[in-house]
C-alpha cells in the first residue's frame, strides 16, 4: 500500500511539474520582448475603438518616454549589420541583441554574418617586437598584424581581414599576404 501511495504522489508530482513548465513556456517566450512593447501590442485586442486609441495613445507615449530615455532602444537590421561590422575581431558574450548561434537557422541572419572586413589603413605605426599596429578607417578599430611584413603598411593601403582556423584572423595588407591579425582596439 505505501509502494503505491509513493508512486501516486510522485505521478503527481511529474505531472504538475510538466504543467508547471508547459504553463512558463509561453510566459519565457513573451519574456524577451519588452514589456512596454507588449503593452503596446496588446492594445489590438481591444475591440472598442475609442478605447483602442486611448490605449495606443498611452503606450505610444511611454514607449517614446523611455526611448528618450534610453530605458529602451530601438535599431534597425542596418544599424544592426554596421555595429555587428565595427565589432568583428571582438569576442563578445552572446547577448542576444546583435544575432546569436541560434539564429543561424534564419537564412536571412545567417547570409549577413561578417566573415571579413575590406576597409583602408588610416594610419599605421611600427611595434616593440617588429610587428606593425594598423588603425583602419570605417570604425573598423585597431589591429595588431602578428606575421612579418615585407612591404610595410602605408596610409591608404587596402586591408581584408578575413575570419581563419580557431578564433585568429588572415588577410593582406596592400601588397603582404598570408598576414595574421589581433584585434587591439
Amino acid at each position: 500500500m505505501i509502494g503505491r501511495t509513493a508512486t501516486l504522489t510522485f505521478g503527481t508530482a511529474i505531472g504538475t511539474a510538466i504543467l508547471s513548465f508547459a504553463a512558463a513556456a509561453p510566459a519565457a517566450a513573451a519574456a524577451t520582448r519588452p514589456q512596454l512593447l507588449v503593452n503596446l501590442v496588446e492594445c489590438r485586442t481591444i475591440t472598442d475603438s475609442t478605447q483602442r486609441l486611448a490605449c495606443y495613445d498611452a503606450q505610444v507615449a511611454a514607449l517614446d518616454t523611455a526611448e528618450k530615455k534610453r530605458d529602451v532602444v530601438v535599431i534597425d537590421r542596418a544599424q544592426v549589420r554596421e555595429t555587428r561590422k565595427s565589432l568583428f575581431g571582438f569576442t563578445l558574450p552572446n547577448l542576444g541583441i546583435f544575432g546569436s548561434r541560434s539564429d543561424k537557422d534564419d537564412k536571412e541572419i545567417a547570409a549577413e554574418d561578417i566573415t571579413q572586413i575590406e576597409s583602408t589603413v588610416a594610419s599605421a605605426r611600427g611595434s616593440q617586437n617588429g610587428n606593425w599596429s594598423i588603425v583602419l578607417t570605417d570604425g573598423a578599430g585597431t589591429w595588431d598584424a602578428t606575421s612579418g611584413l615585407s612591404v610595410p603598411p602605408r596610409q591608404g593601403d587596402k586591408v581584408i581581414i578575413r575570419k581563419a582556423a580557431l578564433g585568429s584572423y588572415l588577410g593582406s595588407i596592400g601588397y603582404n599576404h598570408g598576414v595574421r591579425f589581433r584585434r587591439v582596439n
